[in-house]
């Protein structure tokens, strides 16, 4: 049997995933903010998965005010923030790791069939920006952590997970050629 049609016959509350996907409601859609993110899972935080998009979202609006977007890339920008982690609204938040080539073939295909159904196609230019912007979301998430209880070793923990998020973030914006002086400068004025 193809692997394709296994997933697709998974029940959601909404119906069968191969069905839902391709058409997805408002109850489909709005499941992201009952999903955790696995930041939150391994101990850290509360956050949502329906959170970080709208951290993504919202970031990408700074991010094109900050660089002066004509209202047509933003929006293209924005659009693509909000149903970056679509999918998750059924499969959960999952660590790369553990993505293996199977599942990033389904929840590829999962996504693919949810902007399908809004008539949004991946934007390669914008590729690269809005996987800066999804780092800066974590970045952004991993501020608003508390630690738990009274031992300052958890706050120090924390804080190098942070300084980690912050390097990653700029060393993927030299690897895809955004220029770091301009994503420390965007960093700075949100006080990330």
């Amino acid at each position: 049997m193809d692997e394709h049609i296994d997933y697709e016959k998974i029940f959601t509350p909404q119906g069968m995933l191969g069905h839902v996907s391709k058409n997805p409601n408002l109850d489909f859609l709005m499941n992201i903010f009952n999903i955790p993110r696995v930041y939150s899972v391994s101990g850290f935080g509360t956050w949502n998965v329906g959170q970080h998009t709208m951290a993504v979202a919202f970031l990408a609006l700074y991010w094109s005010a900050f660089n002066s977007y004509a209202p047509e890339k933003r929006d293209r920008l924005v659009t693509l923030a909000l149903v970056h982690d679509a999918h998750e609204a059924v499969i959960g938040d999952i660590l790369p790791f553990f993505k293996t080539a199977a599942v990033k073939e389904a929840i590829e295909t999962i996504q693919n069939d949810i902007m399908g159904a809004f008539s949004i196609e991946e934007d390669q230019a914008l590729h690269d920006e809005l996987k800066l912007l999804d780092m800066m979301g974590f970045l952004y998430e991993i501020s608003q952590s508390s630690p738990k209880g009274i031992d300052p070793s958890k706050r120090k923990l924390i804080k190098q997970m942070h300084a980690r998020q912050e390097e990653e973030i700029l060393a993927y914006a030299e690897r895809v050629q955004i220029g770091q002086k301009k994503v420390n400068d965007f960093l700075k004025q949100m006080k990330l």
